[in-house]
Parts: C-alpha cells; sequence; structure tokens
C-alpha cells in the first residue's frame, strides 16, 4: 500500500467522512486492547472455561442479535446520537469489566460492550453512506475504513499486551479513556448527519422490520452474502484447531492472526483499486468468497519440517478474498434501503450475519469434535459454500439496476 494513496483518498474524504473513517481505527483500537485478553482474565479470577464461554458468547450475541434495534434507533432518533450513546455505553461495559469480579456484574459489563457496537456500528456505517451517494466513490471510501480497522485490530491487541502485563484493569481504564475521548471527539466534529424529507407517515418499527423482511432482492442478497460470516469467524475456531492437531503450538494461531491482519494493512486499497479497474462489483464478490471458501482448503496441503506454510497460505487466501468481498458488501447494502431506513438494512443484514456466524461455528465446532471425523471434509464444504455463495452474489449484483432497487417487489 502507498502512502500517498492513503493521504490522496483522506484528502478527498467530506469532514464528517473523516471522523467515521478515524472511528474505525480507534473504535478497534479500543476493543481490541481489551478484547483477547478478556478470557485469560476470567480464568485468572477462578472461572471455568463454561462460564467463560458463556460470558464471551453473551457478548457477541448481546452485539449481533440487536444490529437491528441499534440500526433502528439510528434511523429514528439521528445516527451522531446513537454513536455517542454507543460510546457512553461501552464506557460503562469497560470500567465494569475492570473493577469487577462479581460475576453478575462481569456479565452486565460483557453485555453493555456489546451493546455499544449495535448502536454506533448500524449508525457510522449509514451515515458514511449517505455522505457518499456514488456507489463508486462509496466503495472506495468503504475500502478506506476497512484499512483503518485492520490497522486498529493490529495495533490493539499490541498495546493491549503491555498494559496486561501491569494488570487487566490497567487494560480495562485505558480502554474506558479511549472511548471517552472519542467521546468527546464526536461531540464536537462529527456534523449532525441531513435529515431526510419523510416520503410519507413514519411507521412502526415491526411494520419497517416486515417490510426488509419481504424485500426479495436485499433476503436474497443479504443470505448470500452472509456466508462470508461463516467463513471469516473460522479465523477463531477451526483454524486454530487444525493448528492444535496439527502442531500443538499456539505461537501458530498468533501466526495466523498477524498474517491476516498486516495483509489487511498493506493490500486493502491495492485490492480494492485493483477490483474497481479491472474487475468491477459483481466479479470481486463472486470471485473474493470463492477464494475465501478455497483457502481452506490450504490446511490440508502439509509440508513435512515445514507446518506454518498451510496456515499462512490459508491466512493469506482468506484475507485476500475478504478484502475483496467486504467492503463491496458494506457499499452496496444502501442499494435495496430507502433514505430513512438506511441503519435498519445494516441492522439487519449483521444480524443475519451473526445467525450464520453461530451456526457455522457450532456446526464445525461439533463436526471437528466427532471421534474419526476427517477435517478435509469440513474443508470441503467450505469451499463449496464459497463458491455457491460467490456465483449467488456474482448474478444478483451483475442484474442490479444502477439505481436503487428500494422499491423492488416486496410481495
Amino acid at each position: 500500500m502507498k502512502s500517498t494513496q492513503f493521504l490522496k483518498d483522506w484528502a478527498l474524504l467530506s469532514p464528517a467522512s473523516r471522523v467515521l473513517v478515524f472511528n474505525a481505527f480507534s473504535f478497534n483500537l479500543g476493543f481490541y486492547m481489551l478484547l483477547p485478553y478478556l478470557a485469560q482474565h476470567l480464568q485468572d479470577l477462578g472461572y471455568s472455561s463454561w462460564y467463560v464461554g458463556l460470558i464471551i458468547g453473551l457478548r457477541v450475541l448481546s452485539q449481533q442479535g440487536l444490529f437491528l434495534v441499534g440500526g433502528t434507533l439510528g434511523d429514528k432518533f439521528g445516527y451522531k446520537r446513537l454513536i455517542l450513546i454507543g460510546c457512553l455505553v461501552r464506557i460503562a461495559g469497560f470500567l465494569l469489566l475492570a473493577v469487577s469480579n462479581d460475576f453478575s456484574l462481569i456479565v452486565f459489563g460483557a453485555f453493555l460492550t456489546g451493546f455499544a457496537g449495535a448502536l454506533f456500528t448500524p449508525s457510522s456505517q449509514a451515515y458514511l453512506s449517505i455522505e457518499y451517494p456514488d456507489h463508486a466513490e462509496r466503495n472506495r471510501v468503504f475500502a478506506l475504513q476497512n484499512l483503518c480497522t485492520e490497522i486498529g485490530k493490529l495495533t490493539g491487541p499490541v498495546i493491549g499486551l503491555a498494559l496486561f502485563t501491569i494488570s487487566f484493569s490497567a487494560v480495562g481504564y485505558c480502554s474506558a479513556f479511549l472511548f471517552s475521548i472519542l467521546f468527546i471527539l464526536q461531540w464536537y466534529y462529527l456534523p449532525k448527519e441531513q435529515q431526510h424529507v419523510q416520503d410519507a407517515a413514519p411507521q412502526a418499527f415491526w411494520v419497517e422490520w416486515l417490510m426488509m423482511l419481504k424485500h426479495r432482492a436485499f433476503m436474497r442478497f443479504v443470505l448470500a452474502a452472509s456466508v462470508f460470516q461463516i467463513l471469516f469467524h473460522q479465523l477463531y475456531l477451526s483454524i486454530p484447531n487444525e493448528v492444535k492437531i496439527q502442531t500443538g503450538d499456539p505461537s501458530y494461531t498468533t501466526l495466523v492472526f498477524l498474517t491476516s491482519s498486516i495483509l489487511g494493512v498493506l493490500l486493502q486499497l491495492p485490492i480494492s483499486r485493483w477490483i474497481e479497474k479491472h474487475l468491477g462489483i459483481a466479479k470481486g464478490m463472486g470471485y473474493g468468497m470463492a477464494i475465501m471458501g478455497c483457502s481452506f482448503l490450504a490446511l490440508s496441503v502439509r509440508i513435512e519440517g515445514y507446518p506454518a506454510v498451510s496456515f499462512i497460505l490459508c491466512a493469506s487466501l482468506l484475507s485476500i478474498g475478504s478484502m475483496m468481498v467486504y467492503p463491496l458488501i458494506g457499499a452496496h447494502i444502501p442499494r435495496y434501503a430507502g433514505s430513512n431506513n438506511i441503519a435498519s438494512y445494516y441492522g439487519l443484514y449483521s444480524c443475519i450475519g451473526g445467525f450464520f456466524a453461530f451456526i457455522g461455528n457450532w456446526g464445525a465446532g461439533w463436526l471437528l469434535g466427532l471421534n474419526g471425523f476427517s477435517s478435509i471434509w469440513l474443508w470441503v464444504v467450505f469451499a463449496l459454500l464459497g463458491i455457491f455463495s460467490g456465483l449467488s452474489l456474482f448474478n444478483q449484483v451483475k442484474h442490479t439496476p444502477t439505481a436503487t432497487v428500494a422499491t423492488a417487489e416486496l410481495k
């Protein structure tokens, strides 16, 4: 990635977009300062693996499961307001995790950290999308946002590790302090979004949710795009499990995460530029999802004396496919929404994607736990999922009209 290219893209951003893109870095920096060390902290407090899994699972569920609620609230009360409230809720969650040893308070703190993400993430995405109605420009801005996300994910655990050597409380206090600064920055520097004129009288939220579920074109896109969540979340389950089976050395898992994050920082903008110039959105989504699925086949390649090769190859292909697909999905969703409910569409996609991720992790974990099960069959399943999802996305996006499809048939 050339620094001049990053600076050129940054210079083209509107004032609000600069704050929102910077949020992608800073929100993930603060989050990943704490999250990787939460499980170890809970074990140090004496909680069993079952309790640790319950707490971390609740955090994921409170975020993914409530995205639709957060998105709808953003559409109703304003995106800036929900971003500010989300910052305050995450500050409270981090502080509870920093000071609490009591199980109920830890559970509440974990819930708040997840719920905060459900509040500000859909509103941040919706705000960024309305700043760039032109689809090509929106693709570039979402790619820049994804780059900043990867930088935050890469640097957050490093800073968190340094603080964790002091205490977990230091991690929690510093993460809360960072979000306090971000709250102030949002308050003063994030402009209030322009209010769109209502085309009709406001509807009850459940009526809007039902209309989204009846939006055939959008739901077909969401079901195909949510396969991304199944494949990407195997970074946290199937790949570490394979590392344990093949090597028994957890340092290879760290190598996988480093490979993914470093490639994300270095290649996100060049890959997005290459797709824009040579592939187009439909092929970019289709090839990217297929590459993600087929990346797991690399885990079946074993070179004697060089166990890291298969893991690095898998992580590299998975990261490249993710960089191709993820920004395009985020930039494409507003084409199905009206001007007054963009955050709700983002929220519904994230909810369904979270459900896919849960089912994928549960199913993969169950299969990998069966006696005598060969993991090669799971890699084949992931490859087929990626290929079929890629074909579906290619066909859908290729035939999507240039104008918004928010008025598509809702029967």
